[in-house]
Protein backbone atom coordinates (compact mmCIF):
# COMPACT_ATOMS: atom_id res chain seq x y z
CA UNK A 1 0.00 0.00 0.00
CA UNK A 2 2.82 2.37 0.91
CA UNK A 3 4.47 1.88 -2.50
CA UNK A 4 1.20 2.63 -4.32
CA UNK A 5 0.87 5.96 -2.49
CA UNK A 6 4.51 6.85 -3.15
CA UNK A 7 4.02 6.01 -6.82
CA UNK A 8 0.86 8.19 -6.99
CA UNK A 9 2.71 11.09 -5.37
CA UNK A 10 5.58 10.78 -7.83
CA UNK A 11 3.21 10.71 -10.83
CA UNK A 12 1.18 13.66 -9.49
CA UNK A 13 4.35 15.69 -8.81
CA UNK A 14 5.68 14.93 -12.30
CA UNK A 15 2.47 16.15 -13.93
CA UNK A 16 2.50 19.37 -11.87
CA UNK A 17 6.17 19.96 -12.66
CA UNK A 18 5.62 19.39 -16.40
CA UNK A 19 2.66 21.79 -16.42
CA UNK A 20 4.69 24.46 -14.64
CA UNK A 21 7.54 24.15 -17.12
CA UNK A 22 5.53 24.74 -20.28
CA UNK A 23 7.35 27.17 -22.52
CA UNK A 24 6.06 30.74 -22.38
CA UNK A 25 6.34 32.91 -25.48
CA UNK A 26 9.42 35.12 -25.44
CA UNK A 27 8.50 38.64 -24.32
CA UNK A 28 11.01 41.44 -24.44
CA UNK A 29 10.36 44.52 -22.34
CA UNK A 30 10.44 47.88 -24.09
CA UNK A 31 12.05 49.70 -21.16
CA UNK A 32 14.64 51.21 -23.50
CA UNK A 33 12.13 51.77 -26.31
CA UNK A 34 10.86 54.96 -27.94
CA UNK A 35 7.34 56.31 -28.22
CA UNK A 36 5.67 56.19 -31.62
CA UNK A 37 2.30 56.59 -33.31
CA UNK A 38 1.04 54.13 -35.89
CA UNK A 39 0.24 55.78 -39.22
CA UNK A 40 -1.75 54.14 -42.01
CA UNK A 41 -0.04 55.05 -45.28
CA UNK A 42 -1.83 52.41 -47.36
CA UNK A 43 -3.00 55.22 -49.69
CA UNK A 44 0.58 55.50 -50.98
CA UNK A 45 1.86 52.92 -53.48
CA UNK A 46 3.60 50.04 -51.74
CA UNK A 47 2.94 51.39 -48.24
CA UNK A 48 1.05 50.13 -45.25
CA UNK A 49 1.39 50.88 -41.55
CA UNK A 50 4.48 52.72 -40.33
CA UNK A 51 5.65 54.01 -36.96
CA UNK A 52 6.04 57.77 -36.63
CA UNK A 53 8.31 59.09 -33.89
CA UNK A 54 7.88 62.41 -32.04
CA UNK A 55 10.37 64.13 -34.38
CA UNK A 56 8.28 63.00 -37.43
CA UNK A 57 10.80 60.30 -38.37
CA UNK A 58 9.00 57.36 -39.94
CA UNK A 59 10.04 53.76 -39.47
CA UNK A 60 8.90 51.00 -41.79
CA UNK A 61 8.59 47.71 -39.92
CA UNK A 62 10.16 44.68 -41.57
CA UNK A 63 7.49 41.99 -41.58
CA UNK A 64 8.24 38.30 -41.86
CA UNK A 65 5.89 36.82 -44.42
CA UNK A 66 5.41 33.10 -44.61
CA UNK A 67 3.53 31.10 -47.21
CA UNK A 68 3.14 27.46 -46.37
CA UNK A 69 1.45 24.97 -44.17
CA UNK A 70 1.38 24.81 -40.39
CA UNK A 71 3.29 24.80 -38.14
CA UNK A 72 4.69 28.25 -38.71
CA UNK A 73 8.43 28.71 -38.21
CA UNK A 74 9.53 29.94 -34.79
CA UNK A 75 10.95 33.20 -36.19
CA UNK A 76 7.47 34.06 -37.51
CA UNK A 77 5.49 33.23 -34.35
CA UNK A 78 8.02 34.92 -32.04
CA UNK A 79 8.00 38.15 -34.08
CA UNK A 80 6.50 40.88 -31.83
CA UNK A 81 4.31 41.96 -34.76
CA UNK A 82 2.90 38.46 -35.40
CA UNK A 83 -0.45 39.07 -33.65
CA UNK A 84 -0.20 42.82 -33.26
CA UNK A 85 -3.35 44.79 -34.20
CA UNK A 86 -2.30 47.78 -36.31
CA UNK A 87 -4.68 50.73 -35.92
CA UNK A 88 -4.08 54.20 -37.33
CA UNK A 89 -3.29 56.62 -34.49
CA UNK A 90 -2.52 53.94 -31.88
CA UNK A 91 0.28 55.01 -29.51
CA UNK A 92 3.00 52.47 -28.78
CA UNK A 93 6.44 52.09 -27.34
CA UNK A 94 8.85 50.17 -29.57
CA UNK A 95 12.36 48.81 -29.49
CA UNK A 96 13.98 48.30 -32.87
CA UNK A 97 17.15 47.71 -34.85
CA UNK A 98 17.71 49.44 -38.16
CA UNK A 99 18.25 47.14 -41.13
CA UNK A 100 20.84 49.20 -43.03
CA UNK A 101 20.75 47.49 -46.44
CA UNK A 102 16.97 46.93 -46.57
CA UNK A 103 14.94 48.50 -49.33
CA UNK A 104 11.25 49.17 -49.51
CA UNK A 105 8.72 50.16 -52.13
CA UNK A 106 7.15 52.70 -49.76
CA UNK A 107 10.39 54.67 -49.17
CA UNK A 108 9.08 56.96 -46.40
CA UNK A 109 11.57 55.97 -43.71
CA UNK A 110 14.17 53.56 -42.42
CA UNK A 111 13.35 49.86 -42.50
CA UNK A 112 13.59 48.42 -38.98
CA UNK A 113 13.23 45.09 -37.20
CA UNK A 114 10.88 45.51 -34.27
CA UNK A 115 12.30 43.82 -31.15
CA UNK A 116 9.47 44.72 -28.78
CA UNK A 117 6.19 46.62 -28.85
CA UNK A 118 3.88 47.78 -26.07
CA UNK A 119 0.53 49.45 -26.56
CA UNK A 120 0.08 52.62 -24.54
CA UNK A 121 -3.21 53.41 -22.89
CA UNK A 122 -4.37 56.94 -22.34
CA UNK A 123 -5.29 57.93 -18.81
CA UNK A 124 -8.31 60.18 -18.97
CA UNK A 125 -9.35 62.55 -16.23
CA UNK A 126 -12.78 61.95 -14.78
Amino acid sequence: MFMKNVFKIIIFSSVLFAAACEEEPLRVSCNQGVFATIKDLSGLDGCGFVFELADSTRLEPHRLLYCGTQPLPKEVTEDPLFNFDFVDGKRVKIGFDEIPDATSICMVGKVVKIKCIEELTLITEQ
